[in-house]
């Protein structure tokens, strides 16, 4: 601000005074118009506007990352808003840490600033997503080797929806298809463009098991907008629209206004003995978790896994690993593949605790959409038959067994005998093997779980 007004008083005529302090910044700190720029604009931000986090990056409370994301948040909010905005937000994300505890950050830390913001200035908040709605566009433009990129700005649900049917579309080929699932979820596009109601499948195989007669279905995709019963009948309390973030009241009601609604129910321990958690339970589950789990992942809750802490026993259910919300957690398929690969540990004793490699421990800020809920305990710690290592150990153990049936599965079908099998005959004298866990279906990293 002081080199600019020092140019502008010298009455330039070739370049704007910001141009100006852009090139000399480039010049100083190796870098672009463009990066010269956007530090311009974040300085200025912190000097006019956010005082509060400019002293907290100071203090050396807060990193640059997170100072961007507090600027990128409040960026519209009107001046009238803007000293209240701050100190409520800077409030939750410079809160004191429990011992292990993880800060504030990323997509949470913006859904954090749009709550606030819905709160305290819900008319603002209309009349700037009235505005960005009425700049909504999608654009095509030529890209290098063959090409093109698609760019475009639509109302949240909308996007939410056609996310959705991308993800339909990718899964009607059959498991031995070799393409990436996001190569074929951008040839869900193209079969959207066709007006096909599934991607074709190129296993190469005869006995394909992908269905050419399925047809179209007269139905959207399946959004998830999960918001208080006070914000239907018209109060100001914000929702949350899964694998976006917070939506103020107003788009809340409107989105809804087509829709069937719900109600959250909390679930029952009946279904403690099954494997599979009831529709009850799984959406009570996602409600609360708001996304994946994991430290600072992002990924939506319908597109997660319900993961036991305790392993469920198939051989004898009521002994261990029930099937209830205190021993369930929803993890995106990337975080659950890492969880069981044994390099990480998960205690759920009361609250998640993740003991990294390395010997590091942390414990995650829940993404609930209605805040911290206090995990039900599934059993006295005295009680417990195994110790945290055994209960490594058996996960482990349980996760090769699933591998080795999906390799023998394929063997199978091969016409070829699994390596037990050669090896080791069954005995007609002994009783077979309990049932494991089902092997993974055709499935992306985000995918929800086979069940």
């Amino acid at each position: 601000m002081r080199r600019t007004a020092e140019i502008e008083s010298d009455g330039a005529w070739t370049s704007t005074a910001h141009e100006v302090v852009e090139a000399e910044i480039g010049a100083a700190l190796t870098m672009g118009r463009a990066a010269a720029g956007r530090l311009i604009g974040l300085g200025m931000s912190l000097r006019t506007r956010l005082p509060a986090t400019r002293k907290a990056m100071a203090r050396r409370d807060l990193d640059l990352y997170r100072v961007r994301l507090i600027e990128d948040a409040t960026a519209n909010v009107t001046d009238d808003h803007i000293v209240e905005v701050e100190h409520q937000l800077l409030e939750q994300v410079l809160a004191p840490q429990r011992t292990g505890g993880t800060g504030l950050t990323g997509r949470r830390l913006t859904n954090a600033a749009n709550r606030i913001i819905a709160r305290l200035d819900p008319e603002g908040v209309r009349a700037k997503r009235e505005k960005a709605q009425a700049d909504r566009f999608v654009g095509v433009s030529a890209a290098e080797d063959g090409m093109c990129r698609i760019l475009g700005s639509v109302p949240a649900a909308q996007g939410r929806a056609f996310d959705a049917r991308l993800r339909e579309l990718a899964n009607t080929v059959c498991p031995k298809d070799l393409r990436t699932y996001e190569q074929r979820r951008a040839d869900g596009l193209s079969a959207l463009v066709d007006g096909a109601a599934y991607v074709k499948c190129e296993c190469g195989q005869r006995d394909c098991s992908q269905d050419s007669r399925i047809v179209p279905t007269a139905r959207k995709p399946l959004v998830h907008l999960i918001m208080l019963d006070s914000t239907l009948a018209g109060n100001d309390e914000p929702g949350y629209l899964d694998g976006y973030g917070i939506v103020d009241a107003a788009h809340a009601r409107e989105i809804t206004a087509d829709a069937d609604v719900e109600p959250v129910r909390p679930p029952s321990v009946t279904e403690a003995t099954t494997y599979r958690p009831g529709t009850v339970l799984d959406t009570w589950l996602r409600v609360l978790a708001g996304g994946c789990e994991w430290l600072h992942c992002d990924v939506a809750a319908w597109n997660t896994d319900l993961d036991h802490h305790r392993p469920f026993d198939h051989s004898d259910p009521a002994s261990g690993g029930p099937t209830v919300a205190g021993n369930l957690t929803a993890y995106c398929r990337n975080h659950h593949r890492l969880k069981h690969s044994g390099h990480w540990q998960v205690d759920a004793e009361g609250e998640i605790e993740m003991v990294a490699p390395t010997g590091h421990r942390y414990r995650p800020r829940s993404p609930g959409i209605l805040g911290a809920r206090e995990r039900d305990r599934v059993a006295d710690p005295a009680s417990r038959r195994r110790t945290r290592a055994q209960n490594t150990a058996a996960r482990i153990r349980a996760e090769r067994r699933r591998r080795q049936a999906h390799l023998d599965a394929a063997r199978r079908r091969r016409g070829t005998p699994s390596a037990s099998e050669s090896s080791n005959p069954p005995d007609p004298s002994k009783p077979p093997n309990p049932p494991t866990s089902p092997p993974a279906t055709r499935a992306a990293p985000d995918e929800p779980a086979p069940f």
